[in-house]
């Protein structure tokens, strides 16, 4: 059931008592441990918002998700703001009790290391969205930033069965185009891309192409928009974005499929986390990847208004002042999701 918006049209006041009064969700959060303190749940709890897909694993091996999913999961239980997600319902759960839900979420396939029983253990544990590949090419297919592109292994369609039997979400934001097409069309359940940019707009590899959002809209899935000024903009990593370029690829999605498939998938970490060493570690091992420029200008790497995961709020005010209907926001800020995933999860 979702949380309904309770403001008549004609007596909209502002965009805090949309945000306030209905589910907020963030289709990801990619904070790692080493922030995993006061200060980040602060920003949390500031943000307004009511759930978060918290990306708790990239392509890590099964040794250490293990560990991290333990400490995650400790850690999500000890903070009083906080609580697991592991059905849709939970968002609600946590909007009514004044909490936030964390539901867990992996970018690769390391953790397995191609073994699809482990994934039932994870499963048990918490995991509950899964995104196949990470870039480049593993044992399920290619990611988006292939030299060259194809589809899906023998292993890769036995993956997106077993996920969709065990109630895990499949997530293609860093699949490729190919292989996207592939899971969604093979899928019993909605695909999500959570946290990408729409191609039509600006043509890098982390964004995607008309024709997949199209597919993943057919399917009931939806696509989240990536708080990354270089995929808002062709020029994005050299003079920045502001947060009317990230509404622009939001109406892109509504005015091609409806705003049942446009949501919010920010991809900002604790902004501590953007120290020049972890820039240059990630821009030399994906320079293909449009998140920083040789630079490693983090000022420049999310549009002004979206720097941290507090700022959560300011796409909710540029949503109402850009003139969409109060009861798609609704939708694109948390109904989406929500929808989608009470169908993914099973639930």
């Amino acid at each position: 059931m979702l949380l309904m918006l309770r403001v008549p049209q004609a007596d909209r006041t502002n965009s805090s008592v949309i945000h306030a009064n209905n589910l907020v969700w963030n289709a990801c959060d990619t904070t790692s441990l080493n922030y995993a303190d006061d200060q980040w749940v602060g920003k949390l709890v500031r943000s307004g918002v009511s759930a978060c897909l918290h990306t708790v694993a990239v392509d890590e091996n099964p040794e250490r998700a293990l560990k991290e999913t333990a400490i995650w999961r400790r850690f999500y239980q000890s903070r009083p703001e906080l609580m697991i997600g592991l059905t849709a319902e939970d968002a609600v759960k946590a909007k009514a009790s004044g909490k936030i839900a964390m539901f867990m979420h992996w970018q690769g396939l390391g953790p397995i290391n191609g073994d699809l029983d482990l994934l039932d253990a994870f499963y048990d544990l918490g995991l509950r969205v899964l995104q196949p590949t990470y870039q480049y090419r593993n044992v399920a297919g290619d990611g988006c930033g292939e030299r060259v592109q194809s589809g899906l292994s023998r292993f890769g369609v036995k993956l997106v069965e077993r996920c969709n039997q065990l109630g895990i979400a499949l997530d293609v934001s860093h699949v490729g185009d190919i292989t996207s097409m592939e899971i969604v069309e093979l899928s019993n359940a909605p695909v999500m891309a959570t946290h990408v940019g729409v191609r039509a707009i600006n043509d890098t590899v982390r964004n995607k192409p008309d024709d997949l959002i199209q597919a993943i809209a057919r399917k009931g899935g939806l696509v989240g928009v990536a708080g990354k000024s270089g995929f808002l903009k062709a020029d994005g990593l050299a003079k920045g974005a502001t947060l009317d370029d990230y509404v622009d690829h939001i109406a892109h999605i509504c005015e091609l499929v409806g705003a049942d498939h446009a949501a919010i998938g920010t991809d900002v970490s604790d902004e501590r986390r953007y120290t020049t060493a972890f820039l240059h570690d990630f821009h030399s091992r994906f320079p293909e990847v449009a998140i920083i420029g040789d630079s490693l200008d983090a000022s420049l790497m999310h549009p002004e208004g979206l720097k941290s995961p507090g700022d959560l709020a300011n796409i909710t005010d540029a949503l109402v002042k850009r003139g969409f209907k109060d009861a798609d926001i609704v939708k694109i800020v948390g109904g989406n999701v929500e929808r989608v995933l009470s169908v993914a999860l099973n639930s």
